[in-house]
């Protein structure tokens, strides 16, 4: 698997998250107000989203990898998270909008430029059952190398 389809997964774990992780971890300052939600997204919504979302989740390990009390095991999994959204941050500007194009693309069903309210849930739905299918298929005791970090 090259570079940019493991980044273009770690991407897929991106969109995920950002709709999913509860206001409540997410200690960083809330984002400037975007489009109105059951509007349709278009790229460039899509990408100030993804890229603002970035900048949260890293702010978010930077404190959660401060704590004093973090178990080895915890922290090693955070500063891979990191260091992945690192990458994933580091790329050129026409690598990162290569990859959000893509993943815009994948959502945006009708291919009509806009992703429709409708268009993102089905979107989370399937990726949501993927993750699933995926930690049904991980060995039993198995720790799942999830690319975001969990709200707990």
């Amino acid at each position: 698997m090259t570079s940019l389809a493991r980044l273009s997964l770690a991407a897929a774990g991106l969109a995920v998250q950002l709709f999913t992780l509860p206001a409540a971890a997410q200690t960083a300052p809330p984002p400037p107000p975007g489009p109105q939600q059951g509007t349709p997204l278009t790229f460039d919504q899509f990408k100030a989203l993804q890229l603002q979302q970035m900048q949260r989740v890293q702010a978010l390990l930077v404190q959660r990898l401060a704590a004093a009390d973090l178990p080895p095991d915890r922290r090693q999994r955070l500063e891979h998270q990191q260091a992945q959204l690192g990458k994933l941050a580091a790329l050129p500007p026409d690598q990162l909008d290569q990859l959000l194009r893509r993943r815009f693309d994948r959502m945006d069903a009708n291919h009509d430029g806009v992703v429709d309210p409708g268009e993102l849930q089905a979107f989370r739905q399937a990726q949501r059952a993927r993750a699933q299918a995926k930690r049904d298929a991980a060995a039993p005791g198995s720790k799942d190398d999830d690319f975001w970090p969990s709200p707990d």
